[in-house]
């Protein structure tokens, strides 16, 4: 769980959102599935669900207005755990290196961005890839 917490942290910070807080939740694909129908009226597991605390009519629009600790809670994420796991064996790829993406990705639409139109998902799609050069980076100093 602290390497879990590490890279939500360093994330955080690569994001330009160093001491907000945001929920790190694991559940099973029967959990994940219910949210998923219960708020986007999909009937299927996913990987990665992202409840935002702040409502916005653009991304980060709501930053400037964060005055109070309480203020700076990005909002939760929902991670099903099989799922994801399923998916890094199907892949040939590491659980480890494939964590910093989802949460890169539950973060951005946190942050507001989502990517229902072709114009957002490139947006989005932008500032995940931003994101995930700084944390990079910053892991390999």
């Amino acid at each position: 769980m602290r390497c879990i917490r590490r890279q939500i942290v360093a994330l955080l910070d690569c994001s330009g959102y160093a001491g907000w807080d945001v929920g790190v939740h694991f559940v099973d694909n029967h959990r994940i599935q219910q949210l998923n129908h219960q708020y986007r009226l999909k009937d299927k597991p996913t990987d990665i669900l992202s409840f935002p605390f702040h409502h916005t009519k653009t991304p980060e629009d709501f930053r400037g207005h964060a005055t109070t600790d309480d203020d700076k809670n990005l909002g939760d994420m929902f991670l099903a755990t099989p799922y994801i796991v399923h998916h890094c064996r199907s892949n040939n790829e590491s659980l480890p290196a494939h964590l910093p993406v989802l949460f890169t990705h539950g973060l951005c639409h946190l942050m507001g961005y989502d990517h229902e139109l072709d114009d957002d998902f490139l947006v989005m799609a932008s500032r995940e890839k931003e994101i995930l050069q700084k944390y990079k980076t910053k892991n390999r100093n």
